[in-house]
């Protein structure tokens, strides 16, 4: 899958080896040599991910992972480290690391992360969009609306709306017409699915 991958990694050798390595293999590559270097930096809005190193010079892989929650979108991280450390790992997947790869990285196993990476970002960025949407088109929706919206997901009928709002059928279905016009879907089962926030079921954690 197409995408960015944002490496950090302060070995001047390895950096430039990975940077080819990711170029040859179809991805754009941002390269940085420390954390510093890259924590300003904005994540891109197609899919991304971010491949450090757990040890850097000045702001490590873990606090990096922890200043990039805070300052951008949700974005994938994978971490590597010459030396799997059981309480490093724990603190990447806490923070919402997706992979933790032991270096040397075979190509394969590094090849599988970022794909993974990748797909998973894709599909918290149709959510989001799809997110948007959705408030969108509430936003959209008179306060009276928005009670048979409500009424609508739920699998209410005309008759059922008719009796919880006390009006008349004719003017539950108006309302019923109106709903599914603003959300452009012509039935129920439309209607439901667009009012869904959230598609796919990966999830990227509090990365």
């Amino acid at each position: 899958m197409k995408g960015t991958v944002y490496l950090v990694e302060d070995d001047d050798g390895l950096r430039e080896a990975l940077s080819a390595y990711l170029a040859f293999r179809g991805w754009e590559v941002r390269a940085f040599c420390s954390a510093d270097d890259f924590v300003a930096v904005p994540i891109a809005s197609t899919p991304s991910v971010v491949v450090t190193d757990v040890k850097l010079p000045g702001i490590s892989g873990l606090a990096l992972q922890e200043k990039k929650r805070k300052i951008s979108r949700p974005v994938p991280f994978v971490f590597m480290s010459g030396a799997l450390s059981v309480t490093d790992g724990v603190a990447a997947m806490k923070g919402g690391a997706l992979d933790f790869l032991v270096k040397p990285v075979a190509p394969e196993q590094l090849d599988t992360a970022l794909e993974h990476a990748l797909i998973l970002d894709a599909e918290l960025i149709a959510g989001q969009r799809r997110a948007a949407v959705l408030a969108s088109r509430l936003e959209g929706l008179s306060p009276r609306e928005r009670q048979v919206h409500a009424l609508l997901v739920r699998g209410t009928n005309n008759t059922q709306i008719m009796n919880a709002l006390g009006v008349s059928i004719h003017t539950a279905k108006q309302y019923k017409s109106a709903v599914l016009r603003k959300f452009e879907v012509s039935t129920l089962a439309e209607l439901i699915d667009a009012s869904q926030p959230e598609i796919g079921s990966g999830q990227i954690g509090q990365a």
